[in-house]
């Protein structure tokens, strides 16, 4: 039977390169930030999830640049889903990094779908990180202390989400 995974070295760079491309903040990253900021840790929890994972959520306080109303989780769900697939971060892993970690096997699809696998469980870790991190800050927030930072630095998220994805469709191979 062929191996599934690559040899130890390969696999060690492999999952280095993984974690640093995962701990990258890129549009997922701003949106899992922004919704944990917005409605809390299970929000956040929620945009993580739409990568491969289905979650629920109790609605949390909102922030300016979110909605008044606390987003359904379906909904949530969907928006991480639409930022996950056209984050160029992802379209440039699986079609040009992944590749150099695969080995002559016979079975390269396999092994492509295991490190795929290995990849987005570094990632679901990294960015459930960020969620409960954002969402701890929310929380903070929410007690008393600080609602027009809060609201400021929700509402930078947003802008800086839209400039990133703005920026990284004008940027391309060669460009």
């Amino acid at each position: 039977m062929p191996a599934l995974l690559p040899a130890w070295p390969t696999l060690a760079a492999f999952l280095a390169a993984s974690l640093l491309l995962a701990i990258t903040p890129g549009p997922g990253v701003f949106y899992i930030v922004t919704r944990s900021l917005a409605q809390g840790r299970r929000s956040g929890l929620v945009s993580v999830l739409a990568i491969g994972i289905r979650m629920w959520r109790t609605p949390g306080e909102p922030i300016a640049g979110a909605p008044a109303e606390p987003l359904p989780a379906a909904r949530i769900f969907r928006d991480g889903l639409l930022v996950s697939l056209l984050n160029p971060k992802t379209t440039i892993f699986f079609a040009a990094f992944l590749p150099q970690f695969t080995g002559d096997t016979p079975s390269p699809i396999r092994q492509s779908l295991a490190l795929g696998l290995l990849f987005v469980l570094v990632a679901l870790c990294t960015d459930s990180l960020y969620a409960l991190g954002a969402g701890t800050v929310s929380r903070c927030f929410a007690r008393g202390g600080t609602p027009r930072f809060g609201r400021r630095l929700g509402g930078s998220l947003f802008i800086g989400l839209g400039l990133f994805t703005a920026l990284a469709g004008a940027r391309g191979p060669g460009r």
